[in-house]
């Protein structure tokens, strides 16, 4: 491999090249990014709070993370977040069977925590995942990396790191904040897409640290890649070494995955289904409101130096995780990546290869419950039929596996 060709100065995309300007503050308004030292109402509105969390400079610059908390019923004030359709069916299992709930005449004290991870391209603006882990007894946090959605600044790369391992600290500094207010209740992580293969790994760092651990399509191999690693590791770590900000050129196909977020159902010349008729002001339908500086169409440059620390994750995954907690890694029942944008977009994940994940999940542990849904490839933005289901799982699974510690 002596005689490749390194290259000498970063590729140059036409499309963004994942350097943000000033509009990147502009979901915050005129109030700014959230304080460091207090809570303060985030941009989800009064039910949520969020708050910066400084982090020491890495190699690429200084940094901050961000905290979000739900509130739930401690504010009665209304959010300015789009308001959570009605979810069919009504799941077979209440929440409540597992975990008592809270409700607004007699709110209960929480009996667990769970900390969310975002994925690659991505922020926390799911807030059905808030109000049902409140509903079902839960202390909700969600944590904005460095250099992702509340914790990007003017000037960053977006998404950069050159070192997963860095993540510790925004984790780290997050739940020192979170035991600030619940020392003692069972934590559970959960992460999407990127943010599973981060929580993985922080989990397999930390063994005792968590109580339990949940998968949403985490990205735990580098889809058929995975036989290749060894070939391509090395090449992509003399490039990353020499230049680590060079962008390492991908497919530019279409963007389906987005477009189904933002124009949801309706961005098809077609009936919707029979399925979807009583659901027609439902975001699956109409299409999910989020801050499009913070979640872009399309995506942003895999730099090299990162895309060398994503292969070394997946590798430790392959090599080295074993995790004695319990483990719930839920994916889409199919995959899809045709070039047509059509009905499969909506039931399939159109990212990740839901077989490997499946083959990576069954290997983490010796507790590991896999479930699969029709869904995208954020299950948690599927249609409400599916998300439905995938909240009546996790809610089962809380109340199997999670320790219940109330009052």
């Amino acid at each position: 491999m002596d005689d490749i060709e390194l290259p000498d100065t970063p590729a140059s995309p036409e499309s963004f090249n994942g350097l943000v300007d000033e509009k990147v503050l502009a979901p915050w308004g005129e109030a700014g990014p959230a304080p460091v030292d207090h809570w303060r109402e985030d941009v989800l509105g009064a039910d949520y709070e969020s708050r910066t969390i400084p982090l020491m400079d890495d190699d690429a610059g200084p940094v901050v993370a961000t905290l979000v908390h739900y509130r739930g019923h401690a504010s009665s004030a209304p959010t300015s977040s789009p308001a959570a359709p009605a979810l069919s069916p009504t799941p077979t299992t209440s929440p409540t069977d597992a975990h008592p709930a809270r409700s607004d005449a007699s709110p209960q004290a929480p009996h667990f925590i769970l900390l969310y991870i975002h994925g690659r391209n991505d922020y926390f603006f799911q807030s059905e995942l808030a109000e049902d882990i409140d509903g079902c007894g839960g202390a909700f946090y969600a944590l904005d990396l460095r250099r992702y959605g509340r914790s990007l600044r003017p000037g960053q790369r977006m998404g950069f790191v050159s070192n997963l391992s860095l993540y510790d600290e925004d984790i780290s500094e997050a739940l020192d904040l979170i035991r600030e207010d619940y020392p003692d209740l069972p934590l559970v992580l959960m992460g999407h897409s990127t943010g599973g293969l981060l929580a993985t790994l922080w989990a397999n760092r930390h063994p005792g640290a968590l109580d339990g651990l949940i998968l949403n399509s985490a990205w735990l191999e580098m889809q058929t890649m995975a036989s290749m690693r060894s070939a391509v590791a090395p090449i992509l770590e003399r490039i990353a070494s020499r230049n680590p900000m060079w962008a390492v050129p991908g497919g530019d196909g279409p963007d389906h995955y987005g477009r189904s977020l933002r124009e949801g159902w309706n961005a098809l010349d077609a009936p919707l289904p029979d399925s979807l008729a009583a659901y027609p002001d439902d975001p699956a339908v109409k299409g999910w409101s989020y801050a499009l500086e913070w979640k872009r169409p399309g995506s942003y440059p895999a730099y090299a130096a990162w895309l060398e620390a994503i292969l070394d994750g997946h590798e430790n995954v392959a090599s080295s995780v074993h995790l004695d907690i319990p483990v719930l890694s839920m994916m889409s029942t199919s995959s899809y990546f045709g070039e047509e944008f059509s009905e499969a977009v909506f039931s399939s994940d159109v990212v990740l290869d839901r077989e490997v994940i499946l083959e990576r999940s069954a290997r983490l542990g010796p507790l590991v419950t896999m479930a699969s849904f029709p869904g995208k490839h954020d299950l948690l933005l599927s249609d409400p039929q599916v998300r439905a289901e995938v909240y009546d799982t996790m809610n089962r699974w809380i109340g199997a596996f999670i320790p219940f510690t109330g009052n």
